[in-house]
């Protein structure tokens, strides 16, 4: 039992690289649902616009036109 110390140094560096890891999956799936929302944004302002063109005035909450039975 004369490595022990080497045995606790092991454990040391793989929970460091294992907290590591799951910071860098937080700030990529933090990025990803920034990026989700922006594109469901995105597709509302698209539908609005659509709706606008096809002449419809009132638009449904989730953007489509009344009358429509999608």
């Amino acid at each position: 039992m004369d490595n022990i110390e080497y045995l606790f140094a092991g454990f040391a560096v793989v929970w460091a690289c294992i907290f590591i890891y799951l910071l860098l999956l937080q700030g990529r799936l933090r990025s990803l649902q920034n990026e989700i929302e922006r594109l469901e944004e995105r597709l509302e302002e698209a539908d609005r616009a659509s709706a606008r063109q096809l002449g419809f005035k009132r638009v449904r909450q989730d953007g489509t036109p009344p009358g429509d039975t999608r």
